[in-house]
């Protein structure tokens, strides 16, 4: 089958269709005909080598995916051939990522796609979201708490900045001037520029989902702070122990994720879609900074 598949560590250029083996299946698994997969910072990092993960070459990257199912294995119960599904794959625990025509992963994995949406937009959801519902899942915030999010305007930020908001708690953005506008419509209640102008042990709790370590100065004492960042994490302080939060499969979870994203309670945009061709482009322009919503790859 077709794949985008990297021979080495690198640059964008490593990335190249090429053919792959077809992935094998078991009892528990499904495979699905792949509409679209998301790329997301992750991919940038073991392209680049920059995470300490052993790659088997030629190595298929790719978490998020989105399709139709195609076979289901003797021992599939929640799936059929002809469900449209949405999953998250963590890649370097896999042979292959979602990068491909077709992928094969137990049942467990997936769950069925939201009915708003087309089915290649559904790619952008998984990985996000389950970062996002995960971190906060960290965080035990009183009533009405205020909570800063920092990289509100980006896809987990975002998501996470609706859950809060939906749980009746007052959310303010770190982001860039350029998503004032935007994320103020989507009920935040304000969005500073710049770190240099956080105020001082205002939050209850803050989640960095930008890497802004130095943030943590305004939590308030005995507050939370949790991150998604790979960077360095503050240190404990006044009574502040900060934590890090990292994403694992769970297609139950997101199940009831894409439930609310169905029923309109939270939106997960799509910046550009490339070909499966055009991936050394689609990495460039993620890895550049600045882009609002998801970056999708279409076999």
């Amino acid at each position: 089958m077709k794949a985008i598949a990297i021979e080495a560590t690198g640059d964008p250029s490593v990335l190249a269709l090429t053919e792959v083996d077809e992935p094998t299946s078991g009892p528990g698994d499904v495979t699905v005909s792949v509409a679209a997969a998301a790329v997301n910072p992750v991919d940038l990092k073991t392209r680049s080598g920059f995470l300490p993960i052993e790659l088997h070459f030629p190595a298929v990257l790719g978490w998020d995916v989105s399709g139709t199912v195609i076979a289901v294995g003797s021992a599939v119960t929640r799936f059929r051939p002809g469900d449209r599904v949405i999953g998250m794959i963590a890649q370097p625990a896999h042979r292959y990522g979602t990068y491909a025509e077709r992928v094969t992963a137990d049942q467990s994995l997936f769950a069925p796609a939201p009915s708003n949406v087309t089915l290649e937009h559904a790619a952008a959801i998984p990985l996000a979201a389950l970062t996002a519902v995960q971190c906060l899942e960290k965080l035990d915030l009183a009533p009405e708490s205020t909570v800063l999010v920092t990289g509100a305007a980006g896809a987990v930020g975002r998501i996470a900045s609706a859950l809060l908001i939906s749980r009746g708690h007052r959310v303010e953005a770190l982001a860039r001037e350029s998503d004032t506008d935007e994320l103020l419509a989507l009920s935040l209640s304000r969005v500073i520029a710049s770190p240099v102008d956080l105020p001082q042990k205002e939050y209850d709790a803050i989640v960095d989902t930008a890497g802004v370590a130095e943030s943590v100065d305004s939590v308030r004492d005995d507050g939370a702070f949790i991150s998604i960042d790979d960077n360095e994490q503050p240190a404990p302080q006044r009574g502040i122990t900060p934590a890090k939060s990292y994403v694992d499969e769970d297609g139950s979870g997101l199940e009831s994720f894409a439930e609310l994203v169905s029923t309109g309670s939270v939106t997960v945009p799509v910046a550009r879609t490339f070909r499966f061709d055009e991936a050394p482009r689609a990495h460039a322009l993620l890895a550049a900074g600045g882009t609002r919503g998801k970056v999708l790859l279409i076999p």
